[in-house]
């Protein structure tokens, strides 16, 4: 009797032990499976560097040429946030990158923002008005002849993702009757334009801004398309997702671009995963627009940093987690967004 029921018993325990063996196979090809189907993102920047060695983090980005080579790891590096982390930091101080200022205006120290906000469109509005700028941006390297390394590329939508911080440093500016707040971008996407062979100074097809305000900033994205080269220049800009934001907290962007000349161009915008703003439609410059071998290309890659109207007080940002994704990259775990409305 003894006999006849071992073989029952060991049937049993090789039964039981091919059903766990089954079920262990399906969960990790599950998990394989969900690990193959989330779109890993294709350039990642986590500032992971040396506060005391900024070369690390000059070597992967472009700064600025308008900078000062000596100033640029005096302006650019990384530092430790209070969580405990490296973040990416970027200062401008008054005259870093100026740009289109006059012999006259610098002996005048003729500032073009200050806490009473900008006088830009006065100044414009002069024969011959320019507006001087200030930069200090890192821009995404690539090869503009080959296009190697190009994160955006007219006609292929782009999903990315970045967070930023402002310092305390930034001005309190309360605007004067009549006047704007003060230009400051935090980040910008261009294709020049060019007219026989001059520059026709295009702006960004897609930028977004940080104005100082008071005790907050006026964060918005603006869009532009047309053509700057026209005699007068024909540029339709469409401003979204306007917030005021605190200072000395973390912010997300998450973006999704379609780049397009045309009605396919899309953009949409959340902050902190909450939809903030959408738009549909043309952008940047179809005539003129920089062009490789024959085809529009995009020639001044994601820049971050700040570009600003020229003025005397310092300020300061910080960056962490830039991210982009060349595929839909809905279930990354740095990718959780609302849906769009409709």
């Amino acid at each position: 009797m003894q006999c006849k029921g071992f073989p029952r018993v060991e049937s049993r325990a090789r039964r039981k032990r091919g059903i766990v063996a089954l079920l262990l196979f399906a969960t990790l090809s599950s998990a394989t499976a969900v690990g193959q189907w989330t779109p890993q993102p294709v350039f990642t920047e986590l500032f992971a560097y040396d506060p005391a060695a900024p070369s690390q983090l000059l070597r992967n980005w472009r700064i600025s040429s308008q900078l000062d080579r000596k100033l640029q790891p005096l302006r650019v590096g990384v530092v430790e946030d209070s969580s405990g982390k490296t973040v990416g930091r970027v200062t401008v101080q008054e005259g870093d990158g100026l740009d289109d200022a006059s012999e006259a205006m610098l002996r005048a120290r003729r500032y073009v923002c200050d806490r009473e906000a900008s006088r830009a469109a006065d100044m414009e509005a002069e024969p011959g008005g320019v507006v001087p700028s200030e930069r200090a941006e890192m821009q995404v390297r690539s090869d503009r002849t080959t296009g190697a390394g190009e994160l955006v590329k007219f006609g292929q939508p782009v999903w990315y993702r970045f967070s930023f911080k402002i310092a305390g440093d930034w001005p309190q500016d309360v605007p004067a009757a009549g006047r704007q707040p003060c230009r400051t971008v935090i980040h910008q996407i261009k294709q020049d334009s060019f007219k026989d062979g001059k520059s026709c100074s295009a702006s960004p097809f897609f930028k977004i801004e940080a104005r100082p305000l008071g005790q907050r900033v006026r964060f918005f994205a603006q869009v532009a398309a047309g053509a700057p080269c026209a005699q007068p220049p024909m540029v339709m800009r469409a401003q979204i997702c306007r917030r005021d934001l605190p200072r000395e907290g973390w912010t997300t962007v998450r973006v999704y671009l379609n780049p397009a000349h045309d009605a396919n161009g899309r953009v949409d915008i959340w902050l902190d995963g909450i939809f903030c703003g959408a738009y549909q439609g043309p952008m940047a410059d179809r005539d003129y627009g920089a062009r490789r071998n024959g085809a529009p290309f995009i020639n001044a890659q994601p820049r971050f940093g700040i570009y600003r109207d020229w003025r005397a007080e310092t300020q300061t940002i910080y960056f962490d987690k830039i991210m982009f994704w060349n595929a839909d990259p809905a279930g990354h775990p740095d990718w959780s967004v609302s849906p769009p409305p409709g």
